[in-house]
């Protein structure tokens, strides 16, 4: 046996082993097999009565992304985990109402302040929370209403709407539990009805969290029609742009002194990053830059890397 085949498939065993990956899974990473590995388990035992050159050779290729991907991970500073900046704590404290009061409540704002993070860090801490991602694909109600049911762990769900709708609200009464609307703006008028009729009968909590649409949207042209909606909105939070507070607690996370003339600065310039498209998401993501050009110079973060890093990004 070719000991150059028989150690690959020792490299390819201990890969698929230490990811967690299922055959099918490597086969198509690898693009052995789009779905399903028989031709990847044939290979590894042995087997296979086909192109064994071509498949030892994707292995190969497959092998070596996975290992320079594992490098630049290794290399690449980690951002912080989620960061409670005053914003955030607004946003948590909203979602936390609508929870214990099962009310529904809005969330609405500019985009990079903080919503989904938030959103994601409130469900990690708290039971029966679950976010809905609303795309515009699942804008109408029976589209929507799958949406739901996959999110709530439901399996296998009824493809009428009606049917499944009562499914839905079986799994959800008596949880004491909240509904999160991610990019609730998407929402159309015959969903808004359609997850109003489930927090009524369901009596759990909802939020409805986006941009300033979302408030539009149930208070706009038709506000005569959608009048019984906006009324049910207990609590309406809105936020506007990342405040000078929240980019000071989100440098300090990243191990950034903000005390002095120099860490005064550093928090300017990032406000005024964060006053711009992208808001806290750019801010983030200069960070990082910065970090990688510090480790890079062995130095640490400073104003002069964040600089540098916000016009590599394409900043001004």
């Amino acid at each position: 046996m070719n000991m150059e085949t028989q150690n690959l498939r020792e490299r390819v065993k201990k890969e698929i082993a230490t990811a967690g990956l299922s055959q099918a899974q490597a086969s198509k990473e690898a693009g052995i097999e789009s779905s399903g590995g028989s031709k990847l388990n044939q290979w590894l035992q042995e087997k296979y009565q086909g192109d064994n050159d071509k498949i030892e050779q994707q292995l190969t290729i497959w092998l070596e992304t996975r290992n320079e991907s594992a490098m630049q991970r290794a290399e690449m500073p980690r951002a912080p985990g989620y960061v409670k900046t005053p914003t955030s704590e607004k946003i948590f404290s909203t979602l936390a109402y609508a929870r214990m009061a099962t009310v529904s409540v809005m969330v609405h704002g500019g985009a990079g302040v903080g919503k989904t993070s938030t959103c994601e860090a409130f469900a990690a801490q708290h039971p029966n929370v679950f976010i809905v991602t609303v795309s515009p694909s699942a804008a109408s109600y029976p589209a929507c209403l799958r949406r739901i049911a996959t999110a709530v762990g439901l399996r296998g769900f009824s493809n009428r709407s009606a049917d499944l709708e009562d499914e839905v609200i079986a799994r959800l009464k008596g949880t004491q539990g909240l509904l999160i609307f991610d990019e609730a703006q998407l929402l159309s008028t015959e969903a808004l009805w359609g997850i109003k009729n489930i927090f009524d009968v369901a009596k759990i909590g909802v939020a409805y969290v986006g941009s300033e649409q979302v408030y539009s949207n149930l208070a706009g042209r038709r506000s005569e029609l959608n009048a019984p909606l906006f009324r049910r909105i207990s609590k309406k939070q809105a936020l506007k742009q990342p405040t000078r507070d929240d980019v000071s607690v989100i440098l300090a996370a990243w191990g950034l002194s903000i005390d002095g003339t120099v860490g005064r600065s550093a928090v300017d310039y990032c406000a005024k990053i964060a006053a711009k498209p992208g808001a806290l998401g750019m801010v983030t993501e200069t960070l990082r830059l910065a970090s990688m050009l510090a480790l890079g110079a062995g130095d640490a973060m400073n104003l002069g890397t964040i600089k540098q890093a916000y016009q590599s990004l394409g900043g001004e």
